[in-house]
């Protein structure tokens, strides 16, 4: 079995060595590393009396994730920040550039240190990466610790999850629009369609869960004032959320707006379904708070 083992490995390592480094940066990355100047002032704060350094760093990393796709189109979360557009890697330079599409635009190019078939390694410049950090810095999360980082390079492995169709994926823009924000006003339509893809996205969630047989989902990736446990669902206080809430529409009254609507799902009573299956019962209360959201917004 272990010869077996040497031997599958060693084949995969020469088609990693045939292949043009364009070719092997296709696929879909997670983050589950990096390293910067100070990392024990990170570490000190993200750490629990449990972890080793690199669960900890893993943790604060879970679910951010670099999607390149073979068309030349990529997805990415990056502390919470969601990007999408076109990519391009110059081979001469060795720098990924990251053509953000979404109302941000927040282009990135990025130095790939290293790549094989199974992990990305890539330098983020200081400018490139406070753009990101500013945006959705908080008490809570730590990320102004990685403010004015003379360097910083993440790790990133390989993530074997399949998509047949794109809708599926939650990381596709499809499932994303309610975070890109808009660049006008949006009429009272625009903003229903907004809170019903961000509900959508929650209801994708669960059933990506059901599929993968995924032990948890995590939800650090994103901001919701919805706050989802194994026996239900609630609307938590705005003010909670605002910074990261706003961004996701045209401006601080739009996004009260979209809140008064998703928060009328809960005028009527959420029925529980009878099962054992947590994921299953999460999205049908998805699906009811769509179709409550749906109605009531008409």
């Amino acid at each position: 079995m272990k010869k077996l083992c040497c031997v599958l490995l060693l084949i995969s390592a020469l088609a990693s060595c045939k292949k043009d480094k364009s070719e092997l940066l296709v696929g879909r990355w997670d983050f589950t590393r990096l390293e910067m100047p100070a990392m024990y002032d990170l570490i000190g704060n993200i750490k629990l009396a449990v972890d080793n350094d690199e669960i900890a760093l893993k943790r604060f990393l879970l679910g951010n994730k670099l999607i390149l796709r073979s068309d030349s189109t990529f997805d990415m979360v990056m502390l919470k920040q969601y990007m999408h557009g076109n990519w391009h890697y110059d081979k001469t330079s060795q720098h990924l550039l990251l053509d953000d599409a979404s109302g941000d635009a927040l282009d990135i190019t990025v130095r790939v240190d290293s790549i094989t078939g199974t992990r990305l390694i890539f330098d983020i410049d200081q400018f490139s990466l406070n753009k990101i950090v500013n945006r959705h810095s908080s008490a809570d999360n730590y990320y102004d610790l990685l403010l004015n980082k003379a360097y910083c390079q993440f790790y990133l492995d390989l993530d074997r999850d399949k998509y047949n169709d794109i809708k599926d994926d939650p990381y596709s823009i499809e499932n994303n629009k309610w975070r890109i924000q808009p660049s006008a006003a949006e009429s009272d339509a625009q903003i229903k369609d907004r809170v019903l893809n961000h509900l959508h996205f929650w209801k994708l969630l669960f059933a990506d869960g059901q599929q993968f047989e995924r032990p948890f989902i995590s939800y650090n990736w994103f901001d919701s004032p919805l706050v989802v446990a194994s026996n239900g669902v609630q609307l938590d206080f705005l003010y909670k959320h605002d910074k990261e809430w706003a961004q996701n529409f045209y401006d601080t009254a739009q996004a009260q707006r979209g809140y008064e609507m998703m928060d009328k799902g809960f005028d009527k009573k959420l029925k529980f379904m009878k099962t054992d299956n947590k994921y299953a019962k999460q999205e049908d209360m998805m699906k009811q708070l769509i179709e409550n959201v749906d109605q009531s917004a008409k």
